[in-house]
C-alpha cells in the first residue's frame, strides 16, 4: 500500500466513522464514511487513492485525483504561503509545491505543469522540474522511477539508434568517461544506469563487441 497511488482494496471492517480497507498483506487504511460507496459490504473491493490527511495519518478516498505519483498534470494554484504553493489536485487536500521545486514564482490562479512525488518525510509533493533540460533533481523514493532516469535512457537509446546505427562498439563495462561524455553528453555513471534500464526493458543486448539494439 503506497501513498500517492490508486489501489484496489477489500472492505474488511466497519466502524462508526467509515470502513477499514485491507490489501493482500493485511495492511489497513481508513475510508471515511462519506466516501464509502452506497451499498458496499464487507468483502467488496473498492478503488481508492492513498494519501495523508492534515494530521499526517494515512487515509483513503474514492475521489480520483488529477494525478498520481510519478505522473504529470497541469494544476491550478489555490494558495501560496511561506513554505510554497498549494495546488488543486482534485481532492479536499491540496498538493504542496515547495519553493525549492519551483522553476519560477507562481501566484494564486496560475496553472503549472508538475510531477507528483513523495518527499523524504513521506509527504506528497509536486515539482516543476520535469523537462529534460530543467529536471536536475533526483527524487529519492524507491517507488518512483524518476523522470530524469527515464529521459536519460530514452536519450541513450535514440543516440545509439540514429548516430551509431544500432551498434555501439563499446559497452558499459569497457567504456571511458571521455567516450561517454563525447558521444552522449552525460556522465559514465548515468550512462551505465541508462544501459541497465534499457537492458531490463529488453531494448538492447550487450556482448564483448559492444551494445546492439533489438
Amino acid at each position: 500500500m503506497k501513498i500517492g497511488t490508486i489501489e484496489k482494496l477489500k472492505i474488511g471492517k466497519q466502524a462508526d466513522f467509515g470502513v477499514y480497507l485491507y490489501d493482500d498483506e493485511n495492511n489497513k487504511v481508513l475510508l471515511p464514511k462519506k466516501q464509502v460507496p452506497r451499498g458496499a459490504n464487507i468483502g467488496d473491493y473498492v478503488d481508492v487513492f492513498i494519501y495523508k490527511d492534515s494530521k499526517g495519518r494515512i487515509i483513503s478516498t474514492t475521489k480520483k485525483p488529477f494525478l498520481t505519483v510519478g505522473n504529470i498534470a497541469t494544476l491550478t494554484v489555490n494558495d501560496v504561503n511561506d513554505i510554497g504553493a498549494f495546488l488543486n489536485m482534485g481532492l479536499e487536500r491540496d498538493l504542496l509545491l515547495p519553493y525549492s521545486e519551483q522553476t519560477k514564482k507562481v501566484n494564486i490562479g496560475d496553472k503549472v505543469k508538475v510531477l507528483m512525488y513523495v518527499d523524504k518525510s513521506s509527504r506528497l509533493c509536486a515539482t516543476m522540474y520535469i523537462e529534460n533540460k530543467e529536471y536536475t533533481k533526483l527524487i529519492k523514493n524507491k517507488d518512483i522511477r524518476t523522470l530524469e532516469y527515464e529521459q536519460n535512457a530514452e536519450k541513450v537509446l535514440k543516440i545509439i539508434k540514429n548516430k551509431f546505427k544500432g551498434h555501439l562498439i563499446y559497452n558499459d563495462k569497457n567504456c571511458t568517461s571521455e567516450q561517454v561524455l563525447k558521444d552522449f553528453n552525460i556522465s559514465k555513471n548515468t550512462f551505465k544506469k541508462s544501459i541497465g534500464k534499457l537492458l531490463k526493458d529488453n531494448k538492447l543486448k550487450i556482448t564483448d563487441k559492444g551494445i546492439f539494439l533489438y
